[in-house]
């Protein structure tokens, strides 16, 4: 099910009237600091493959027809002060196929001098296709431009597709008003709901709309229905085949986020294709222990891992060695080679 309006939700409004914005450091404006706080939250990459393991999971007893699809989203922070202090390009993909992206808008936060809530508003781009993966090459936004971006005041006066963001004790929550942000004409005029909770480590939507005239579901997220996205971190990787006869094949540059994140390599010495998954997940069935990484090496399309190793959800350095096959993984960021004082 296709959330056609997983696209909704993003129909964003707004006047783009910018006056007194709040800044990390400004005492007068008591939204400054969760400014802060939501957009650092905000950027980064999220994926519900958690969720999709557990509905699929037939403990679960979560229906065919209920289950969510694998959402992937990137929000990537650009410079535009134009727009404001905290302006990011959102790009949004399924089934963990970077070529099926349903998503791209321009997000703005901001909280205006005695405004009750933090605003963000969403804007769809002129040139979207031509900035198709961007979210991996941030240097395809290098040329993007407010004149670019159309909000959906700017579409449509009547319609205000503010999401209003509260700080909720370790959470933001989001939403926009009842029935404001409408779209559409005669019979198939709908409203959007687009609610929203953020974390540090988590990010939850439910994103659908309904005809303003009877309040019927029209299409995406049913009344309470989420999709669960975790944050995704970024593993940096390296594969090594080694043959019998001494041989070797290195394979540099492969990546993995902890969300589900998946790559192939091919070995060259007998063209055989290997993937790697790495997850990062709290399994609810298990009472001890329950989160931790999982990163499995297989041939692809077989039916089980050739290896797979477990990891405490904190590790820096993943890996194993075994068969003449080599994979080692370290967290972005982290400094490969650390003073022993540092460790």
């Amino acid at each position: 099910m296709i959330k056609q309006t997983l696209a909704v939700g993003a129909l964003a409004s707004a006047l783009l009237t910018l006056p007194t914005l709040a800044t990390a450091d400004d005492n007068s404006n008591r939204h400054a600091r969760d400014l802060r706080i939501l957009a650092e939250w905000f950027e980064g990459e999220f994926d519900n493959e958690e969720q999709r393991w557990f509905e699929n999971d037939p403990r679960s007893k979560v229906p065919e027809e209920e289950r969510e699809i694998r959402v992937h989203t990137a929000h990537v922070r650009i410079d535009m002060p134009e727009l404001g202090d905290h302006v990011f390009y959102v790009e949004e993909y399924r089934d963990n196929d970077p070529t099926k992206v349903f998503r791209q808008r321009l997000v703005t936060l901001n909280a205006r001098a005695g405004a009750p809530t933090i605003e963000m508003r969403q804007g769809f781009l002129d040139n979207a296709k031509e900035l198709i993966g961007a979210a991996r090459d941030p240097e395809k936004l290098a040329g993007l431009t407010a004149d670019a971006v159309k909000f959906m005041k700017d579409l449509d006066p009547t319609s205000d597709c503010t999401v209003h963001w509260r700080r909720v004790g370790s959470q933001f929550h989001g939403a926009m008003g009842p029935k404001k942000c409408v779209f559409g004409e005669g019979e198939r005029r709908r409203y959007s709901i687009h609610n929203l909770v953020l974390a540090e480590d988590y990010y939850w939507r439910e994103d659908g709309s309904y005809y303003l005239a009877s309040d019927e579901h029209a299409a995406g997220s049913r009344r309470g229905a989420y999709t669960q996205m975790r944050r995704a971190h970024k593993f940096l990787c390296q594969v090594t085949f080694r043959s019998a006869d001494g041989a070797s094949q290195t394979v540099d540059g492969l990546q993995l986020l902890s969300q589900g994140g998946t790559f192939d390599v091919t070995r060259e010495s007998d063209g055989k294709v290997f993937s790697a998954l790495l997850r990062d997940k709290e399994y609810p069935y298990y009472d001890e222990r329950p989160d931790f990484i999982y990163f499995s090496f297989r041939e692809k399309g077989a039916p089980r891992s050739l290896v797979y190793t477990v990891h405490d959800v904190e590790s820096r350095r993943l890996g194993f060695n075994t068969q003449g096959i080599g994979a080692h993984c370290h967290r972005e960021g982290y400094e490969f080679r650390e003073p022993v004082n540092e460790l």
